[in-house]
């Protein structure tokens, strides 16, 4: 089955939610295949899809296994077993992924992001340092993007304490970014953690990997930290798709108010996401979810596999009490709650700002949906403005980054209150 998987990642590309209406529609991969290759039935790609049709091929599939294997890149799908339960949760996870080291136990583990600005200021690569190496000597599973700055510092933390870190990767595995980053790589696989990404052997990195690969760190997490980030700062989508997804939202305070480097964790915090002053914020936000807590933060610097937190997972029959919104979504929600009645939205106010006109059309066509209509499912803005689902996260994103419309749990979407 797995050559199914990979074709259709070479037919559909990767991150592409459509991949999931396909598998739904049809059953399983194999489906999908037999369906559009030998039965020709295309009614459901789009005319750039087609295009893509006759090089996606069960041959190159093949040939891709063989180079995992040559290259020790396991693969794993959305339908395996050993999936990381919290990851296959969320809007459009990945249909597969590629990684190095060990994900086993992820979903019986305290997993928390880290993410932040690449131009770490001094403050900030101190906390984010003394922050995530307290964590990781009790045992907290550190995820991070690999990237310079904040990410690097996420992941050196923990390594120089003996801890697992997880490291999402925008690029094939076998690519070396940052440059530089193999050695580090390696560590990571030594002490029981992880890089794995979503795109196939060889791929180079992009913007959009980079956008794309952010939902699938906090996904992969309970919470995540954002320890700086300026108003177009790349954290911002991590952030976003922790609140979408339901996840708990933590910020260091700026040691700057009026700093441009933070004016984004400023928003964060004014929209309801809990400060960060050390590990123990981190701690007591799930002190009760853990067995033996007690015992294991006495013994938080002598940590080993055997001594890591255990998370209570969640019974599969009880998935719609984990969507429950997470703790920032409902401050967000109380404090709207308070606004007069003909209050302007900050979401209004900065459209009226937003040069609608040297964007894309579908901007203000989106805009003015949930404008008229108040908050809408993913669903319900892709068919009724008619935008192709390829697109339309991007178009979303790119609005809330900006202040114009804020993301809920559960995939809606709404003007900015």
């Amino acid at each position: 089955m797995l050559e199914y998987y990979l074709w259709l990642i070479q037919l559909m590309g990767a991150a592409n939610p459509k991949t999931h209406e396909l598998l739904q529609r049809y059953g399983s991969a194999k489906d999908v295949y037999e369906a559009i290759v030998t039965d020709n039935d295309t009614q459901y790609l789009s005319p750039y899809e087609i295009r893509r049709l006759p090089n996606a091929s069960l041959d190159n599939s093949e040939r891709m296994i063989e180079l995992c294997e040559k290259k020790r890149i396991k693969i794993i799908t959305i339908d395996d077993e050993g999936y990381p339960y919290r990851l296959k949760n969320i809007y459009n996870p990945p249909v597969v992924l590629f990684y190095k080291g060990d994900i086993s136990g992820l979903d019986n583990e305290m997993c928390i992001a880290g993410v932040g600005a690449r131009g770490a200021t001094e403050y900030t690569a101190k906390v984010t340092r003394r922050t995530c190496m307290d964590l990781a000597k009790i045992g907290v599973v550190l995820v991070s993007g690999m990237a310079v700055g904040v990410d690097h510092i996420v992941h050196q933390a923990a390594i120089d304490v003996g801890g697992r870190t997880i490291g999402v990767l925008a690029c094939g595995l076998d690519v070396d970014y940052p440059r530089g980053s193999i050695p580090i790589r390696e560590r990571i696989y030594e002490l029981g953690g992880a890089c794995i990404t979503e795109l196939l052997p060889a791929t180079t990195p992009s913007r959009s990997y980079f956008q794309e690969r952010n939902r699938i760190i906090s996904g992969l997490s309970m919470g995540v930290m954002v320890f700086q980030a300026s108003t177009d700062s790349g954290s911002l989508i991590t952030a976003a798709h922790a609140v979408q997804q339901g996840r708990d939202l933590f910020c260091v305070p700026p040691h700057d108010l009026f700093s441009r480097d933070y004016g984004g964790v400023v928003g964060l915090l004014r929209d309801g996401a809990t400060p960060l002053f050390n590990y123990l914020d981190v701690v007591n936000a799930y002190y009760s979810s853990f067995v033996g807590m007690h015992e294991k933060l006495n013994e938080k610097y002598t940590v080993t596999p055997e001594k890591r937190f255990i998370f209570e997972r969640i019974p599969a029959d009880e998935k719609e009490k984990a969507k429950a919104p997470s703790r920032t979504a409902e401050k967000a929600a109380v404090r709207n709650e308070r606004k007069a009645p003909n209050e302007k939205r900050a979401g209004e106010i900065a459209a009226e700002q937003y040069d609608f006109e040297g964007k894309d059309p579908n901007y203000k066509k989106v805009y003015d949906f949930l404008k008229e209509n108040g908050t809408q499912s993913l669903e319900s803005i892709t068919s009724t403005c008619k935008i192709s689902p390829d697109d339309i996260p991007m178009y979303l994103l790119d609005m809330e980054i900006d202040g114009i419309i804020s993301s809920l749990p559960g995939a809606r979407y709404c003007v900015k209150e």
